[in-house]
């Protein structure tokens, strides 16, 4: 799927917008560490809008849908207490304005935008970086009435970590207030 085949509107989103992200608390030796970001490696093309040789990263407009799009998606059965001790939430605001393709109301007329055929949407993110986008916003698949960025590295960039918090309290089994209530909203059971 190509830009030009769904005319998406170009918007500038103003800096500071606050956006939140779900990742590993240490990263991986293959990790791309960018502005605070750990990522996978470059080119493991398992996103939605993931790039040939080039880092995108995914960020929500807020902590649930964070949790939601990263460790309680629909087809989550259960978590691990062991797997959120390893993982962190980041806030993130923006330093500068993002030139994004702006999907949010395209699910509807285009489902393949919020499907598991990548290719597809990939295919438009590398049109949109072509075009010197910064990323791409659109809706959460996980989370009705909320949104999502993809960032590419122009993007990345533009992004300042303000902070991070632990989902699980170091030494205890507390949860963060808002990882046990995105459990509970969403059904998934953790186990140990």
């Amino acid at each position: 799927m190509r830009f030009v085949d769904i005319h998406p509107s170009v918007i500038e989103l103003a800096a500071p917008h606050v956006f939140y992200r779900v990742q590993l608390i240490r990263s991986r030796t293959s990790s791309v560490v960018l502005n605070g970001l750990s990522l996978p490696p470059s080119g493991l093309m398992h996103g939605r809008f993931c790039l040939k040789g080039a880092p995108v990263a995914y960020l929500a407009d807020s902590p649930e849908t964070a949790l939601y799009e990263s460790l309680l998606r629909r087809e989550t059965v259960s978590r691990s207490l062991s797997e959120l001790r390893r993982k962190c939430l980041v806030e993130f605001a923006t330093r500068g304005p993002l030139r994004l393709a702006d999907l949010r109301s395209m699910a509807e007329p285009y489902p393949v935008l919020q499907s598991l055929r990548v290719a597809q949407t990939q295919e438009f993110a590398a049109d949109c970086k072509a075009m010197g986008l910064d990323g791409i916003l659109y809706g959460s698949a996980q989370h009705p009435q909320h949104s999502c960025v993809a960032l590419f590295k122009s993007g990345i960039l533009q992004l300042g970590k303000r902070g991070a918090q632990r989902l699980v309290k170091m030494g205890t089994n507390r949860l963060l207030q808002v990882a046990q209530t995105a459990l509970w909203r969403s059904g998934v059971p953790l186990v140990e």
